[in-house]
């Protein structure tokens, strides 16, 4: 036998199959493709995407610390970070060797380059490092440069309306791509825009999160009773949503209760000990895949207060508006207007709160509100423009305490919430 040494890599025998992403690699190939041809109509050669839901949207990623908060010494690794050029069918995404692994079972990432910015050897090898001369950030633009994707004249787009990185980040960015030659825009909507509209297999992991939401307004009835507190409502939900296949939600304890705490929509859930009369409300989502589905409903241990079970009733009534109201590529505004007409004959404009919603899809903490797509019963019925194509999804919120989620389809618009809209009042 020669003296050649032969290296295996150990343990591959126990990850078989741990490789997990959430799409076929022909749907990340189009979303890679559509969002360099919305680069291009902008005239953007090059987008450097920092925020969490970019990178999950075009490569999978899915880390649970994106260092959004890190101290002043890990600054620099906050640049991590996938980059995409307008005219190559690939990325390259730049991060830190922690993430070595996360990368590998769950980004189909092809071009994948560490940087250490510690000066040290780590899991046995050595990675590229930072020095007192040439931070994270420096190294990456070298990269770029020799790549040819950075080159004097060109035009650079940050995620600058992310709230990754800080902006002292943005703005180290911003400083080094100037100096080398380039033009910077914000590009935040880029990405977005080409999340807005769902693929059928996105639709499909909507309606399988609805369920998951679903499960948990469920669970939170079947535990309600006087002396639970809301965090326990929490820990109740969350239990039978995780044994459901869900996941995390991207904003947490939406819990509220009690005569005054009930409508301050806002308000994390608490220790507060829920009594025989207490209205309870619960701003939830299911979570599949990363992609939100939305529901709040109210809840009443024992007999509620007669003028709160009055105000919350009106909601049934206003969810069958919006179903018969709803069509594929209707106008926002046409459902806005349609509303507005039926709140004002019933003679409740002016007691609600919002009325209107936003885009769901993929969500990271501390935010499900992420998204390109807002309609707003107060700005945007005269809008003669967007449209609800089909794809889309959103929520809605009745300005009385109820939110559903309304999906868009080629053939049909639908309201995804199965729990009943009427007040949950739970005997004792």
């Amino acid at each position: 036998m020669s003296e050649r040494k032969f290296d295996l890599i150990p343990g591959v025998e126990s990850c078989a199959g741990e490789m997990k992403v959430a799409f076929p690699m022909e749907e990340y190939k189009n979303r890679l493709t559509r969002i360099r041809q919305i680069m291009d109509r902008e005239e953007i050669d090059f987008v450097y995407a920092t925020a969490p839901e970019s990178m999950y949207y075009i490569s999978g990623y899915d880390v649970v610390w994106h260092r959004v908060n890190s101290p002043q010494a890990w600054y620099d690794s906050m640049g991590a970070g996938t980059a995409i050029h307008v005219d190559h069918d690939k990325f390259i995404h730049f991060d830190l060797p922690d993430e070595e692994g996360v990368l590998k079972l769950t980004s189909i990432s092809t071009d994948t380059r560490l940087i250490y910015d510690i000066p040290a050897d780590m899991y046995g090898k050595s990675y590229i490092c930072t020095t007192d001369e040439e931070g994270y950030k420096e190294i990456v633009i070298k990269n770029l440069k020799e790549e040819g994707w950075i080159k004097p004249g060109m035009t650079i787009g940050l995620e600058l309306g992310s709230y990754r990185p800080s902006y002292l980040i943005f703005d180290q960015w911003k400083t080094l791509f100037e100096g080398a030659g380039c033009k910077v825009v914000d590009a935040t909507e880029v990405i977005r825009e080409a999340r807005a509209v769902k693929s059928p297999l996105e639709l499909q992991y909507i309606e399988t999160a609805t369920n998951i939401c679903n499960v948990g307004m469920e669970a939170i009835y079947d535990a309600l009773e006087p002396g639970i507190t809301e965090l326990e409502i929490v820990a109740a939900y969350t239990n039978a949503q995780l044994k459901a296949g869900g996941e995390s939600q991207a904003i947490a304890n939406m819990v509220r209760s009690g005569p005054y705490r009930s409508w301050c929509f806002h308000i994390p859930a608490s220790r507060r000990k829920i009594m025989l009369g207490d209205p309870v409300g619960v701003d939830l989502a299911g979570v599949f895949n990363r992609y939100h589905s939305n529901q709040c409903r109210y809840f009443s241990v024992g007999e509620p207060p007669k003028e709160f079970a009055a105000k919350y009733a009106v909601n049934q009534k206003i969810i069958e508006t919006v179903k018969n109201t709803i069509k594929p590529n209707m106008l926002m505004s046409e459902l806005l207007i349609e509303l507005k007409k039926y709140y004002q004959s019933e003679g409740l404009w002016g007691q609600q709160y919002w009325i209107g919603g936003y885009e769901l899809g993929i969500a990271f903490p501390p935010d499900w509100c992420g998204g390109s797509t807002v309609y707003d019963i107060y700005f945007d019925c005269e809008d003669k423009e967007r449209r609800f194509v089909p794809g889309t999804v959103v929520n809605f919120e009745t300005g009385f305490g109820c939110i559903d989620t309304l999906m868009f389809k080629e053939d049909e618009a639908v309201v995804l919430g199965k729990t009943t809209r009427e007040l949950m009042v739970k005997e004792f």
